[in-house]
């Protein structure tokens, strides 16, 4: 995915709700995503609301509305293997799936007839117990498998994720200390926790150490998913944000 550090400026000054999912639709509409959802897979206790389809999508509203009335969320296959999996994946893989009931295939042939044909899913974890669900597709069958953009793809969704929840609600967090948001920042630049401990002359041990006090004081279970929160609240700025530059 090309310009990455360029779209998580772009959401990152959004200020409103909409404007961040407009702006997160837009960029994945230049690589052939024309349809987007975003769906609380788990109840959300740190948003006050509960699992639902849709909490922001550009799905077609009578599909949306199907979709809720006929309880599809608890037997969607993408949903399904999105809990299974926790990485992301290219629907038409869910084809090769032996153990798929025939009525989730039912559910995903709906889809398709739909005009949501296609596209990759993106679980996210945050708190424990809360997973979000995001869905890019396309109105068209791709079988092409670009894993370079299906990477990309994954962090830029794992920050609007972020951006999206702060618009919902204010998270508070513990203050962060400076070793550990230059662990952070190290992080956001795609250092590894071997560079890391290198570049800091910290044992790998310690740098993990102070990777399980991020986690504490951002909610986070995953490293992506803390270094996303950290972007989000302006507690670190990568140098490639600072100083743009093309990346394929």
């Amino acid at each position: 995915m090309k310009y990455l550090e360029n779209y998580i400026e772009r959401i990152k000054l959004t200020e409103t709700i909409d404007d961040a999912f407009a702006a997160f639709s837009d960029i994945m509409l230049d690589y052939g995503y024309d349809r987007l959802v975003y769906t609380l897979i788990t109840d959300h206790p740190s948003l006050n609301l509960e699992k639902q389809p849709g909490l922001a999508t550009s799905y077609p509203d009578d599909w949306i509305k199907h979709y809720t009335e006929q309880h599809y969320l608890k037997d969607d296959p993408v949903v399904l293997a999105m809990l299974k999996s926790g990485t992301p994946f290219f629907w038409d893989d869910l084809h090769q799936d032996p153990t798929m009931s025939d009525y989730s295939l039912d559910i995903l042939n709906q889809g398709s007839d739909a005009g949501v044909k296609d596209g990759i899913g993106l679980p996210m974890f945050g708190k424990p117990g809360e997973i979000v669900g995001i869905g890019l597709t396309k109105n068209i069958s791709d079988k092409k498998r670009d894993y370079q953009f299906l990477a990309g793809a994954y962090l830029l969704s794992s920050f609007f994720h972020q951006k999206f929840r702060q618009l919902l609600v204010k998270d508070t967090v513990d203050n962060l200390t400076k070793r550990e948001i230059s662990i952070l920042s190290w992080a956001a630049e795609g250092k590894t926790d071997d560079e890391i401990s290198e570049i800091l002359t910290l044992s790998v041990n310690t740098v993990r150490y102070h990777w399980k006090n991020i986690f504490k004081k951002l909610g986070a279970n995953g490293k992506m998913y803390a270094v996303s929160k950290a972007l989000t609240l302006g507690l670190v700025t990568p140098n490639f944000i600072i100083n743009p530059i093309e990346v394929e």
